[in-house]
């Protein structure tokens, strides 16, 4: 009865508040749709090496293309290896609802990942 998210298998919809709604403890917080992208459940955190962009040369911002709330911007490769922009967080802005890892297409680990907060925080 734990509540567990794998971004593996799809990510945490925005729109979506359907945990809060069938928590059966009270642990998940009963929130509306407008609250639920102010909630920071995580932060994305970029791995340079892995990401397409970065390490292939090849155009790739699905990233930044389907964060929710545009945390992820693409911005000019500054060490010049490449003409290719490439992913960067804004951690601050960022509710760790994973589509950015479901979505990256880098296997078998995303060259971008969630990492959990100990405790949720509104942004």
């Amino acid at each position: 009865m734990q509540p567990e998210m794998s971004y593996e298998r799809g990510y945490c919809r925005p729109e979506c508040t359907r945990c809060s709604e069938v928590c059966p403890t009270g642990a998940i917080k009963r929130i509306t749709k407008a609250e639920k992208s102010a909630i920071q459940i995580g932060r994305a955190m970029w791995i340079k090496e892995s990401c397409l962009a970065y390490s292939e040369d090849v155009t790739c911002d699905n990233c930044s293309r389907h964060c929710p709330v545009d945390a992820i911007l693409m911005i000019p490769n500054k060490e010049g290896y490449s003409d290719i922009p490439i992913p960067a967080v804004d951690t601050e802005r960022c509710i760790g609802c994973g589509a950015c890892e479901n979505l990256c297409p880098v296997r078998p680990y995303s060259a971008i990942y969630v990492e959990g907060n100990q405790r949720h925080r509104m942004v």
